[in-house]
């Protein structure tokens, strides 16, 4: 990527739309970002930091939104609770007991989806503290996980 930058074939502009569109994916659609960003035409550590940051970004901001969410829920809908069951229900239940915050932060990114995964993280765990840290290692590893396969299977 640095010889697109020093030779000045590209316009500033048109990375810049690059990157942000690959963050906003990796925020989105973790377990595809690798693999657009090597595509892209990014090396290794370029493709690891646009992902984390991406991945980072995305998890903060719909934790947030999963705490607001939540709230806004109790408060709106304070009847009786229906137990409402079926197999994505059972999963997430199944995640939760066995392994616990750990286990959410581990799928989250490449199996449930980053908003999914923070939003069920701020519902179950946002009063615990270190959940959000747990989850941006988790990231940190995957992206580094999936880069390397991705440039393994590329090369």
């Amino acid at each position: 990527m640095q010889e697109i930058w020093l030779s000045g074939k590209k316009n500033n502009m048109d990375i810049f739309l690059k990157i942000a569109g690959l963050i906003l994916l990796s925020g989105l659609k973790f377990f595809l970002a690798p693999t657009s960003t090597v595509l892209a035409g990014f090396s290794f550590w370029e493709t690891i930091f646009i992902t984390t940051s991406g991945g980072v970004i995305g998890f903060v901001v719909f934790f947030r939104f999963g705490i607001l969410l939540s709230a806004w829920f109790q408060k709106r809908f304070q009847r009786k609770k229906k137990s409402l069951f079926n197999k994505k229900n059972r999963f997430i239940v199944r995640i939760k007991s066995s392994s616990g915050r750990i286990g959410i932060a581990l799928l989250t990114p490449c199996l449930i989806s980053i908003p999914i995964g923070a939003i069920i993280s701020a519902n179950y765990f946002s009063k615990q503290k270190g959940t959000v840290l747990i989850n941006i290692v988790s990231v940190v590893l995957w992206s580094f996980i999936l880069t390397y396969i991705t440039l393994y299977v590329k090369s």
